[in-house]
């Protein structure tokens, strides 16, 4: 019984220390970008290039497989390894779908804070009570890993395809459809890295692989959101602005 009360209170730890990760990356990444919507010469450079987006996904798609594959030799390198492996993955992935936010109104980025931390409550309650009753949509670690990969992958280039959608309807559906499968992933995430030894203590720094990849798939669930609403809007007609709310 001491031993299990150990190996529960080590869990427990390590998957605050994930959360933490999870959620710092995750405000950087929205803070990033909201900076570079503002930024009218790379705004206008991405809408010319066209192909620099796809290149993007590419080294984006390299970079979080080669990262997941080498972990295990990163984790053993120098502080400033590892450090540099870490923001390169982050800045490479975060800035690989940021294409469509250029052009997305405020509001659709406010309402895309709040429900991506909405849903980060719903799926970290539903992974509580998964554990508690012993039931739930448990995933096996490679499963997570080799699903947070594809899942982000899917979303990135769906995305990036989207936004040079000309029909708005069938961009909505689309966006709507990627956001949904994300929606249900980070729940199914949330449940499964509450499995016994679903951790590895050995090296240390397991946490920051998990985080970051629960970073991606709340980070593309994120940019769904943003999307999918910035859509809504336009097949409306509401040209909604942040300061109609304020009068």
């Amino acid at each position: 019984m001491e031993q299990t009360g150990d190996a529960d209170e080590r869990t427990k730890k390590i998957l605050c220390q994930t959360y933490k990760v999870t959620i710092i990356m995750l405000i950087i990444g929205q803070i990033q970008v909201s900076i570079f919507m503002e930024i009218k010469a790379v705004k206008r450079f991405l809408e010319e290039h066209y192909y620099f987006s796809l290149l993007q996904f590419f080294v984006s798609f390299i970079s979080i497989q080669l990262y997941v594959f080498f972990y295990h030799m990163i984790v053993q390198k120098s502080s400033w390894k590892r450090i540099l492996a870490g923001v390169w993955t982050f800045e490479v992935n975060t800035i690989s779908i940021m294409k469509p936010a250029k052009t997305a109104p405020y509001i659709s980025l406010i309402i895309s804070v709040a429900l991506t931390f909405i849903v980060m409550a719903i799926s970290l309650c539903y992974g509580n009570l998964a554990v508690r009753h012993r039931r739930g949509l448990f995933v096996s670690r490679h499963n997570v890993i080799r699903w947070s990969e594809r899942l982000f992958v899917l979303t990135s280039f769906g995305i990036i395809v989207c936004a040079e959608m000309k029909r708005i309807t069938i961009e909505f559906v689309t966006l709507l459809v990627y956001t949904t499968l994300s929606n249900i992933f980070v729940v199914i995430f949330a449940a499964s890295i509450r499995k016994p030894n679903f951790y590895h203590y050995e090296p240390k720094g397991d946490h920051i692989l998990i985080g970051q990849l629960y970073y991606l798939n709340f980070y593309a669930l994120y940019m769904g959101y943003v999307w999918t609403t910035a859509s809504w809007f336009e097949i409306m007609d509401w040209n909604v602005k942040l300061t109609d709310l304020f009068k």
